[in-house]
């Protein structure tokens, strides 16, 4: 197939966004032929990248689109990053509608940035549309009452805000409307669908797994006292205060078991403090069953995760959740707050689900699992390996592009 892909971001040297699009564009391009709009930014990194790897996205064009500098000179670095993608939007558009005057594309792709609440108009252009995977309905259930800050309850509110916002827009009805299929990332994504068209919507996961982290085959586990490992980014929506008051109750009540806390502060002030003040609900177990990793290389993670039993996360709206992926991908069984990328990448057969309900019950509940699995060592590798094989079957990079491709033979199938 000839594709139009709206990959605003797209590095092959960066993480989150940029990195989706790059590796999106990289397993298409094995199939399809593919015109790619990217922003000019990262345009250097490109055609670095390529110059290094002659031969590779032989059948990818990239567009570099960028926005007038008369009317963008404010934007630098990320400030006013996301009016200055509606501003890109609505140029590519140009960009695109100039391309078809001598091309013929079989279907347009809105690939990034990954989230509903900012617009697309690729569905101006008449062809078939495939949205997504995009996320941005996830948020922190709001029946578990979790403590945070004033700025951080800020920050849902605005991120609540912005849902009903661009909810109620002209263009986000138009997009809903003229998408042949709708793809989302989660369930909370999709509930902000409009039911009306939730018939064209599919959920599935945007991010893979490179099929490096799969081998060498995970080690066998030695550890006398069972190993959980908690692992991530130390923002109050991830849940450290669960894991943590979850794991203390259930030492205290007798569990022989030992917790690891990797968490990057990334230099950051707020990281730092909200990291002493985990340190500080350890009580004495801090340094004895509970200790904390400031960081570990991403080449050596595989390694790292072989050292550990069962992985411990409790995000309470992460879209997508590499570190879950990871683990099963090195036979881990996992213990996750059921809600967004964790529910829909588990299996009832790799993990211990805790459903959102009020603070202390969810508590209760996740100590309740960490005994279970820490008293069970026939139970833990049946569920590693339940973990792993799920894994393999649909985390590679290489299963969510099949799976993509039938997405691209539905869009066409649905336009006829």
């Amino acid at each position: 197939m000839k594709i139009l892909a709206s990959v605003y971001a797209c590095s092959p040297y960066d993480g989150s966004e940029r990195a989706v699009g790059w590796n999106w564009i990289q397993e298409l391009d094995k199939y399809h032929k593919i015109t790619a709009l990217t922003s000019h930014v990262y345009r250097n990194d490109i055609e670095d990248y390529l110059s290094k790897h002659p031969g590779e996205l032989s059948n990818t064009h990239f567009v570099y689109v960028e926005v007038p500098h008369a009317i963008s000179f404010w934007h630098v670095g990320y400030r006013g990053e996301r009016f200055y993608y509606i501003m890109w939007q609505k140029q590519a558009v140009k960009v695109a509608k100039e391309l078809m005057r001598t091309e013929q594309f079989d279907l347009v792709h809105h690939i990034t940035y990954v989230t509903c609440i900012l617009p697309t108009y690729m569905h101006k252009l008449g062809l078939p549309f495939l949205y997504g995977p995009v996320s941005g309905g996830e948020n922190t259930p709001s029946v578990i009452g979790y403590p945070m800050s004033a700025k951080n309850k800020l920050v849902e509110a605005i991120r609540s805000s912005s849902q009903v916002f661009f909810k109620s827009t002209l263009n986000f009805a138009k997009t809903m409307k003229r998408s042949t299929l709708i793809v989302t990332t989660t369930d909370e994504t999709k509930a902000v669908i409009p039911e009306k068209y939730h018939d064209k919507v599919r959920t599935f996961q945007s991010i893979g797994l490179n099929s490096d982290m799969f081998y060498p085959e995970p080690t066998t586990k030695e550890n006398i006292t069972p190993r959980f490992l908690m692992a991530g980014r130390m923002l109050y929506w991830k849940g450290y205060e669960l894991g943590i008051s979850a794991f203390v109750k259930a030492i205290e009540n007798g569990c022989q078991a030992e917790l690891t806390i990797l968490g990057d502060t990334e230099n950051n002030s707020g990281y730092d403090a909200h990291r002493e003040k985990l340190k500080s609900m350890c009580g004495s177990h801090l340094g004895k069953e509970i200790k904390f990793v400031s960081k570990v290389e991403h080449s050596q993670m595989k390694q790292f995760y072989d050292g550990f039993d069962v992985l411990l996360n409790c995000s309470l709206r992460d879209s997508g959740c590499f570190v879950v992926m990871e683990a099963m991908s090195r036979a881990l069984p996992v213990i996750v707050v059921n809600t967004g990328g964790p529910k829909v990448n588990t299996t009832v057969d790799s993990a211990i689900k805790i459903e959102p309900a009020p603070l202390q019950d969810m508590i209760n509940e996740t100590a309740r699992a960490i005994k279970i699995l820490a008293g069970d060592k026939e139970k833990r590798e049946k569920m590693g390996h339940s973990a792993r094989m799920h894994a393999l079957d649909t985390f590679t990079l290489e299963a969510r592009t099949e799976q993509m491709n039938k997405f691209y033979q539905e869009v066409l199938n649905l336009s006829k």
